[in-house]
């Protein structure tokens, strides 16, 4: 079966839609060009705007349908294209809504650069009767993955000894320093059950996210991520940790396009 992508950004620009061309050949065993291949089994036409039939099969990438120009633009192509291929299930429920049939939708792909570890402040002394209780932060670190995050703790007398994480410790307190870590991190954790921490005031006046239990002061704060048992707290790390769009790799997107036009070759070929 062979593909050709119907780039209509080339050869006088090279924009978003000719990397989605070419991200398509790169996984695919696929040519790339401004014009349908008349021998190819499939045409796959970036985008829909330009689309010419090539009487062979044709799919359209579909996006950006905002007026009414548009919209009859990919009426017209949908007459003779076997599928139009939407980024989303939104748009593609709102097309049919339109009377337009043979729509799909395959989400789209990013370029897969390396996750930046999320950056958590930790602001307190911790003292020798526990009210800190600080000893859910070990806890905490054997039930996460501790790659996703870097911590950054100021304070007295924390032993961090052989916590397996990446840790950034000053143990005391230097306002400068206390300014430049609040201003790299992303999300404030308290572990106390006490009146409130003035960190937690701290870092909520910068912006910071909150981790925190929900009592004292702080329900005046407005805690975005409340927790009380380590139950909690580990479930509130773990859901930072989760990336959504892990799979909307180029490969998947590849892969998916490949599979519809598998589907659409052979139910021509069976006709036949």
């Amino acid at each position: 079966m062979k593909i050709h992508i119907v780039n209509y950004e080339e050869p006088t620009f090279n924009g978003i839609l000719s990397k989605y061309a070419y991200k398509m050949k790169e996984e695919l065993e696929a040519t790339v060009s401004n014009k349908p291949d008349l021998k190819a089994d499939i045409n796959h036409h970036i985008n829909y705007r330009s689309y010419t039939p090539s009487g062979t099969i044709d799919t359209l990438m579909v996006t950006h349908i905002t007026d009414k120009v548009k919209m009859d633009s990919l009426k017209s192509g949908m007459k003779t294209a076997k599928k139009g291929i939407c980024f989303s299930k939104e748009t593609e429920l709102q097309l049919k809504k339109e009377g337009i049939k043979n729509l799909t939708t395959i989400l789209p792909a990013h370029d897969g650069y390396k996750r930046r570890p999320i950056k958590v402040l930790i602001s307190t002394n911790v003292y020798q009767d526990g009210c800190k209780r600080e000893w859910m932060f070990s806890e905490l670190l054997k039930n996460i993955d501790c790659t996703k995050f870097e911590f950054y703790v100021m304070g007295l007398a924390w032993d961090l000894r052989g916590l397996n994480a990446n840790i950034h410790y000053l143990d005391h307190f230097n306002t400068k320093d206390y300014e430049l870590m609040m201003n790299m991190c992303e999300y404030n954790l308290y572990f106390g059950l006490d009146e409130g921490s003035m960190g937690v005031l701290d870092a909520k006046n910068i912006g910071l996210k909150i981790i925190a239990p929900n009592i004292g002061f702080h329900k005046e704060i407005g805690i975005e991520h409340p927790f009380e048992t380590q139950e909690e707290l580990n479930g509130i790390f773990n859901k930072l940790a989760f990336n959504p769009v892990s799979k909307w790799t180029w490969k998947n997107y590849a892969k998916q396009h490949l599979t519809l036009w598998e589907t659409l070759y052979q139910k021509k070929n069976t006709r036949i």
